[in-house]
């Protein structure tokens, strides 16, 4: 999910396909393509395949490594990942590449992903209903709070963002998914290790874990990079 100026959709998402797919050849030349579906009936619309349904456009879909989604949302635009990477994993991946840049190669860079903003990956995705949203938070748990003990290191917060969604408030968001956090683990709303990102758009929700969630300016690349290049 990735942030841009009002108007600048368009922009925007050939600036991130092009991005996107620099970076998986670079960064990820082995990954394989998957066409998996999550559970439900979701308010997000395909927008760059053709809708008939034949086996000839099938394919040509499932060669596709990214699939552009209308989140029907300003400012707003929405990749779906059909490779077997985890967003999060790619975006730490990608932002870690781009910050071992030079300076002249940050300045060549920037303008090409001007009209984005925040790259906030999500690797779980579910309706927008607190019931869905329980048991989505469940598997998140599985993946990355499994085995906490007494004297786990790491802190957490829940970072909640609401779009075009009159039916839910940050407030249930946060009373659905604090009581399911193991209580091992400690709130630390300043500066914690672990983010639990929770973001509604539409009907739509999705949640990942995102590690030095401030000290990479909320996943905002371009403020990141500019700033970098300043510096150097």
């Amino acid at each position: 999910m990735v942030s841009c100026g009002v108007h600048s959709e368009t922009r925007a998402l050939g600036q991130v396909q092009n991005c996107l797919e620099k970076y998986v050849q670079e960064l990820f030349p082995d990954c394989e393509s998957t066409w998996t579906r999550f559970e439900g009936d979701l308010d997000v619309e395909e927008t760059d395949d053709n809708k008939e349904d034949t086996t000839a456009v099938d394919d040509k879909r499932k060669e596709k490594k990214f699939q552009a989604v209308d989140a029907a949302c300003g400012g707003l635009v929405f990749y779906r990942f059909r490779i077997n990477v985890k967003p999060t994993e790619f975006i730490d991946k990608m932002m870690d590449a781009m910050s071992q840049l030079s300076k002249p190669e940050l300045e060549e860079l920037l303008p090409r992903i001007r009209h984005t903003a925040r790259w906030i990956p999500l690797d779980y995705i579910c309706p927008a209903t607190t019931e869905r949203m329980a048991k989505c938070f469940e598997r998140l748990r599985e993946d990355h709070f499994k085995e906490v003990s007494d004297d786990d290191k790491r802190t957490v917060a829940i970072v909640t963002e609401i779009r075009n969604n009159i039916s839910l408030k940050k407030e249930d968001i946060i009373q659905t998914i604090a009581p399911l956090i193991p209580k091992g683990l400690k709130v630390d709303l300043k500066k914690p290790t672990d983010v639990i990102f929770v973001t509604v758009f539409k009907s739509v929700c999705g949640m990942t874990v995102l590690k030095d969630y401030y000290e990479k300016k909320k996943y905002n690349i371009v403020g990141l990079l500019q700033e970098k290049a300043s510096a150097a």
